[in-house]
C-alpha cells in the first residue's frame, strides 16, 4: 500500500523557501518605501531609501538562485 501523503523533494522545498525569500524581501522593500514617502526628515527618507535597495538587491540575488537551482 502507497502512503496517503508524499513528502515534498529537496528541490521543491527549496524552491519553495527561495519563493518565499523574495516575497519577503518585496514585501520589506515596499513596507521601506511606502514609509519613505510619508517621512520628512532627510536622514530617514535617506536610510529607508537605502534599505529599499538591499532588499531588491536581496529579492534579485534569490531570484538568480531560483534560476539556478531551477535548471539543474
Amino acid at each position: 500500500m502507497t502512503p496517503t501523503y508524499r513528502m515534498p523533494g529537496r528541490e521543491a522545498l527549496l524552491r519553495q523557501a527561495l519563493v518565499s525569500d523574495i516575497n519577503n524581501a518585496l514585501s520589506a522593500a515596499r513596507c521601506s518605501a511606502q514609509l519613505a514617502g510619508m517621512e520628512t526628515d532627510e536622514f530617514v527618507v535617506r536610510e529607508l531609501l537605502r534599505t529599499v535597495i538591499e532588499q531588491i538587491d536581496r529579492a534579485a540575488c534569490t531570484v538568480r538562485r531560483l534560476s539556478v537551482t531551477s535548471f539543474s
